[in-house]
């Protein structure tokens, strides 16, 4: 995933996803340090306000703290915390979602079943 300046979506939020992605994958574990808000400006090309804009809402979240002189570091709960986050949005979203539109394609149930099993076992 990168940042698309194109998207209605504000670049912070696009950033804080993707070092959210980054914990969930396990490319940044617990007591890692994250790319310094410089770095990450010339990555992506960014202000370094939107990049404090970004790890500052994954502080307020608890995912990263900031630890002075050093830079932000990723939190011991995060992985899981964003774990329950998604398994919960996944529950309450993805997946009714899911079934609504199953419904209106007329899918049945044995056949929606059938198509995720395919998918999942890929």
């Amino acid at each position: 995933m990168s940042i698309n300046f194109d998207s209605s979506k504000a670049i912070y939020l696009q950033l804080a996803d993707l070092i959210r992605d980054s914990i969930m994958s396990g490319a940044l574990k617990s007591g890692e340090a994250i790319p310094s808000v410089r770095q990450m400006s010339a990555d992506y090309r960014l202000n370094p306000q939107t990049v404090l804009n970004a790890t500052q809402l994954l502080v307020n979240e608890g995912l990263l703290e900031k630890q002075r002189g050093k830079g932000y570091f990723v939190t011991d709960p995060a992985q899981d915390v964003l774990k329950e986050s998604g398994v919960i949005n996944f529950e309450d979203v993805t997946i009714p979602d899911m079934i609504k539109q199953a419904k209106m394609l007329n899918v049945s149930k044995d056949e929606l079943c059938k198509l995720i099993e395919k998918k999942f076992n890929k």
